[in-house]
């Protein structure tokens, strides 16, 4: 049964998880809290690069383990039950004789699945998770929606992000770009940057804008993502295998981040997971290169129509919309 106490301690390892968002890849980012009379007494996040994990770091800042007897560990998602380059972290949590174990979501690595739930029942824990209990089952995950997207469509979860004019231009005739948004705004672009694991353009843009494409937000530099820049001969049929491709290479997020043509064409093969676009208030013109290229409707009927607005900001001279699909594909 779901307590307030449950809410309020998956809440924050929730957000202890935030704070390593987009640098533990190919693993998810877990937050973990350890309870004992209603008081924490110990917390851990996935470290970097993904190990070690949040468990067994909060686990091992407690010297004397004899205060774990009996005590509840909160965890944003299900612990896991194999081994791989560690030992499994539901086997440390047996071995501490932990009272009840809280967890936001199951875990849908083929690998642990339910298995971490069942091996700890089977130890005579009792074990709280959502979806049954919802105990913030959505916003964890919100959080790993990379992770997960990897684990069952096997390629990265993609971010389009469009910096545009009013007018919904991103450059002048003469792709001049330098700077159509405030500088708050991209600050946020780097914050994008920092949240996910690579970022993705077009050769046409680096040869253009010459992009650094990193993150330089103070403190998050660390978190700057792989590039990746597509060549003209990746246009055609190839957009799938590359994300598969960096999927199988641990990168879990995308960024795109390019022009017009890269832009078109992961729309066009239904490629976006999520559409973030920036819309200043200054106004181009005609004359000016569209965010978006040709899609060759002909009728309203046909056109895209498949994404609604999650949500919108509004930031100084910018407006900042966040659009997903109306059917999201995993989450």
């Amino acid at each position: 049964m779901t307590t307030n106490s449950d809410q309020r301690f998956i809440s924050y390892a929730l957000k202890l998880a935030q704070r390593n968002l987009g640098g533990t890849s190919p693993n998810p980012v877990v937050g973990c809290v350890i309870v004992s009379d209603g008081k924490i007494i110990s917390s851990g996040v996935t470290a970097r690069g993904g190990r070690p994990h949040a468990e067994k770091i909060a686990l091992d800042k407690i010297t004397d383990k004899k205060i774990l007897d009996g005590a509840t560990l909160y965890v944003t998602l299900e612990p896991c039950s194999h081994f791989g380059q560690t030992s499994p972290c539901v086997d440390e949590i047996i071995k501490n004789k932990f009272k009840k174990v809280v967890i936001a979501t199951q875990d849908p690595d083929s690998r642990v699945n339910g298995k971490g739930i069942a091996k700890l029942r089977e130890a005579g824990i009792d074990v709280t998770c959502g979806p049954w209990d919802k105990i913030l089952e959505k916003e964890a995950k919100e959080i790993n929606r990379g992770f997960f997207t990897a684990k069952k469509l096997g390629r990265p979860f993609v971010t389009l992000k469009i910096a545009t004019s009013l007018d919904g231009k991103i450059a002048t005739k003469n792709f001049d770009s330098k700077w159509i948004t405030s500088e708050n705004a991209r600050n946020f672009s780097h914050l994008l940057r920092a949240k996910n694991d690579a970022i993705l353009v077009g050769a046409n843009t680096v040869a253009k804008d010459n992009p650094r494409l990193d993150c330089r937000l103070p403190g998050l530099e660390e978190f700057s993502p792989r590039i990746v820049i597509l060549s003209h001969k990746n246009f055609s049929g190839e957009l799938e295998d590359i994300l598969k491709q960096l999927c199988s290479e641990g990168v879990n997020s995308l960024l795109v981040e390019g022009g017009q043509n890269v832009a078109t064409q992961f729309l066009q093969k239904n490629l976006v997971d999520e559409l973030v676009w920036i819309r200043n208030k200054k106004i181009i013109g005609s004359d000016g290169i569209s965010a978006i290229g040709e899609m060759n409707f002909t009728k309203i009927s046909e056109v895209l129509d498949n994404f609604e607005r999650r949500e919108i900001r509004e930031m100084e001279e910018d407006v900042i919309e966040i659009f997903t699909p109306k059917l999201p594909k995993i989450l």
